[in-house]
């Protein structure tokens, strides 16, 4: 009877080697890429918190635009009734909606972060640009349907003109 061994297992590590065939320069196509590539990692955040910035004014500057051309279209004795009323401030009631929803995606975030965990920040920046994107989107399209609305009533308070 003959004894067969098998082999132990041993724990040992394999290290993955690389070989390299050609080594050369950054070809200057390369680095502009990598310069860009940089510059969208690092701006990608402010690009988004500057667009919240700038509509956080245009939603509310489009308040008193609105009510001065709903002025203008209105006869000067023109009285307000209830449904009216409603119908009326409906666009100025959205573009205040909207400029407090861009208001929330310009504000940071709150949270804290090592700066010896590359881990933590990537995730903490890709929640930030997911969350102000977020916003963004939802005030953009609030601010659009004020806009169509208050042109709509706009419209059709237009007086009619004899020629």
């Amino acid at each position: 009877m003959s004894k067969c061994s098998e082999p132990k297992s041993t724990n040992k590590i394999q290290t993955a080697q690389i070989e390299l065939e050609q080594v050369q320069d950054i070809t200057p196509h390369n680095k502009a890429l990598y310069e860009a590539g940089k510059k969208l990692l690092v701006d990608s955040i402010e690009v988004g918190r500057e667009f919240c910035k700038f509509m956080i004014t245009t939603a509310l500057a489009a308040i008193p635009a609105y009510m001065g051309l709903l002025k203008f279209v209105l006869p000067k004795d023109y009285s307000l009734q209830s449904h009216d009323e409603i119908s009326f401030l409906a666009a100025p009631i959205l573009f205040l909606a909207s400029s407090v929803l861009f208001a929330i995606g310009y504000f940071p975030r709150r949270s804290t972060l090592s700066l010896d965990l590359p881990d933590d920040i990537e995730r903490d920046r890709s929640k930030t640009i997911t969350r102000r994107q977020r916003c963004a989107i939802g005030a953009f399209s609030i601010f659009c349907i004020g806009i169509m609305y208050g042109v709509w009533v706009l419209i059709t308070r237009l007086p009619k003109w004899n020629f």
